[in-house]
Order: structure tokens, then C-alpha cells, then sequence
């Protein structure tokens, strides 16, 4: 907790040891608490929990291309937005819930007291509506959603960090479904998030074991090319083209065309091979 603000005649150093304390317990664009005074709070919420018998809800609240708005709108204006979310999400939140700023574009709220999980779908109903009213800056409206996860002691973890875990895990899933919803935990989830790393896992070591030629010919596939097209691009033969697919398919695991498509355009643009060569000068 925060240390006691000291009074008005007492030392220097108590008043620099105060605000020092506060610093490192709010975040400084938003004065919402921070990370570090969340899992404070969360932890003495669990204490209680155990006590009066009652549930703790955690909600983590992602802004939606948040990056995007970024590149688009610039920093500042991103900062602004990130002020106008947090004031909307201390409107709407009960008295006795703790709102965060706890990442970059990552918020989380603290929801104490629950009876049943009903109250923390409405609460979220809540805090996705606020998020999903415009925000006019500089005469510019600016449409934002968020995507939430929500996870619950004790059912969905007795540790602290079990519990934001599977907060999101429930986010992560939200946002692959469908932006701008939100998805409450369950270990199906959990197992679902486990074997979409595998496969992801296995993938990206596919990848690694292309040599850069097989590299530049499995990205002209995922562009839609046929063998002669791929042939005439990169300056090879039909038959050496086709004996780079085979090799590629054998490498990444798959078993035809499609299959191969289909694993890479699901993972990241980060993970995807580099961009095609362009055509051999004549």
C-alpha cells in the first residue's frame, strides 16, 4: 500500500520518501495504479476471498489496433486516448474495483466481492460499451474497441500469477475470434492455447530449415503463382522449381499445396518468409 502522506510540518525527506512511494505505485500518463500495485491489490483481494467465501474477478482489457491508431495518429494523440479510456474506465467501474494501466495498451480491473460470475459479465458488458463510444480529439473521431479476457479465483487459479495468466489466455482467444468481445476462461481454453503453440512451434521450425532459395520460392507460392510463373521470376527451371516445393513440403511437414498455404498465412507477418525477389532483369 501506499505509504501515509506525511504532515504538512514534517522532515524533507518524509515528503521525498512519500511521493517516492506513490511513483512507483501509479502509472504517470493515466494516475491509474500500476502494475506493480495491481498484484498488490490482487493478492490481499484473494486474502479476503478465501476469508468471506466470495469470488475475485480479473479482467484484462486490450485496446484493439492499438498500433495502428498509433502509426496513423501519432504518439501524442495515442497518449491522449490512452488519458480518455482510463477516465472512462474509473467512471464506470464500482468504487470498490481497482483499475490499472498495467502495459502499453493493457488495462486490467480488479473486481472484489463477486457472488456468481454474472456480475463480472456485466461489468464487462459495462467497461467494452465505454471503450466503444467514439473519442473526438482535435476535432477527429476516433473509433476504439477493446477485446477482454476474464478469469476468477479461486475456480481459475490460486496464485496471483495463474490467475493473470489465464486472464490472458481468455484475452488472447477473444482476439482471435473475434476483436471486441469478450471470453471468460475455462481449461479448454488452456489446452487450445497449449496446442496452437506446439503447431506454431513446429512451424517456425519448418521455417528455420528452409535455406533461403526454398525460402524465396515457398513466398512466391503464397502468392498465388503457379511452378511456370515461380520458374520465370526466379530465373530457375519448371523441374528445379518443382523439386524445391517438394523438398519444402517434406521440411515444413505437410502433405499438399494447400496444407502448406494454409500454415503459412496463419502464423505472424513477422514469422512469414521474406518477400519475394523480383523478377531477373532480361
Amino acid at each position: 500500500m501506499p505509504n501515509r502522506r506525511p504532515a504538512r510540518n514534517a522532515p524533507k525527506r518524509e515528503h521525498l520518501e512519500y511521493w517516492l512511494g506513490q511513483f512507483s505505485q501509479v502509472d504517470p500518463l493515466t494516475a491509474l495504479p500500476n502494475r506493480h500495485q495491481f498484484l498488490d491489490r490482487l493478492a490481499g483481494a484473494m486474502a479476503r476471498a478465501a476469508r468471506s467465501h466470495q469470488l475475485v474477478g480479473v479482467m484484462l482489457l486490450n485496446i484493439d489496433h492499438f498500433k495502428a491508431l498509433n502509426a496513423a495518429h501519432g504518439h501524442q494523440v495515442a497518449d491522449l486516448v490512452l488519458q480518455k479510456l482510463a477516465e472512462r474506465l474509473k467512471d464506470c467501474a464500482r468504487k470498490s474495483d481497482t483499475v490499472a494501466r498495467i502495459g502499453g495498451d493493457e488495462f486490467a480491473v480488479l473486481l472484489e466481492g463477486l457472488a456468481d460470475k454474472e456480475g463480472a459479465a456485466v461489468a464487462a458488458q459495462r467497461l467494452m460499451k465505454a471503450f466503444g463510444r467514439p473519442l473526438t480529439l482535435d476535432a477527429v473521431d476516433i473509433a476504439v474497441t477493446a477485446t477482454v479476457g476474464v478469469a476468477f479465483h479461486p475456480s481459475d487459479g490460486d496464485t496471483v500469477d495463474t490467475l493473470l495468466q489465464n486472464a490472458d489466455t481468455a484475452m488472447c482467444e477473444a482476439r482471435e475470434q473475434q476483436r471486441g468481445t469478450c471470453r471468460f476462461y475455462s481449461p479448454e481454453l488452456h489446452r487450445h492455447s497449449r496446442d496452437d503453440a506446439l503447431r506454431s512451434a513446429r512451424i517456425e521450425q519448418g521455417l528455420a530449415r528452409l535455406t533461403p532459395r526454398e525460402r524465396e520460392v515457398l513466398q512466391v507460392l503464397v502468392d498465388g503463382n503457379a511452378n511456370k510463373t515461380i520458374a520465370y521470376m526466379l530465373g530457375a527451371s519448371t523441374r528445379t522449381i518443382e523439386n524445391h516445393r517438394a523438398r519444402i513440403m517434406q521440411k515444413m511437414g505437410s502433405h499438399s499445396l494447400a496444407e502448406l498455404m494454409r500454415m503459412v498465412l496463419d502464423r505472424p507477418a513477422a514469422s512469414k518468409p521474406p518477400s519475394a525477389p523480383e523478377k531477373p532483369s532480361r
